[in-house]
């Protein structure tokens, strides 16, 4: 029997990847419009031409559940741990419900900011000598 199970990926790995999906994702549809919007502009005066939608991911919400496991991994700085994850093997829960395996429930919200607001807070002043 073969196992198809991918091999496990560090979660924060994991969530830059999706989140870069997501930005991907955004970025092709921005294109598509773009090259619409050339097509309107080139439409000769008194043609018939729909304008561009823009459509944008405002709010995305992904949820993941995964099998995760803690590895132990020794660096520099001495040994430590690192959380990996990898999607579940729909094989063992059937045979065994999901119960059976650590699992882990990922929930991932993005949401642009204003650039007002992406600016991080200033530090707090230091208190007058006194």
């Amino acid at each position: 029997m073969t196992d198809n199970v991918q091999p496990p990926t560090a979660l924060g790995v994991l969530l830059a990847n999706t989140v870069d999906g997501v930005v991907q994702a955004q970025a092709q549809l921005d294109r598509d419009a773009l090259g619409r919007l050339s097509l309107y502009m080139d439409t000769p005066e008194g043609g018939v031409a729909l304008p561009p939608l823009w459509y944008t991911m405002s709010d995305v919400s992904i949820e993941l559940e995964l099998a995760a496991s803690v590895t132990r991994v020794d660096t520099a700085a001495g040994p430590g741990s690192r959380l990996d994850a990898r999607l579940l093997n729909p094989t063992a829960v059937s045979l065994f419900g999901y119960t059976a395996a650590s699992g882990l429930k990922v929930s991932l919200r993005l949401a642009p900011r204003e650039a007002a607001t992406a600016v991080p807070p200033l530090p707090p002043a230091p208190p007058a000598p006194g």
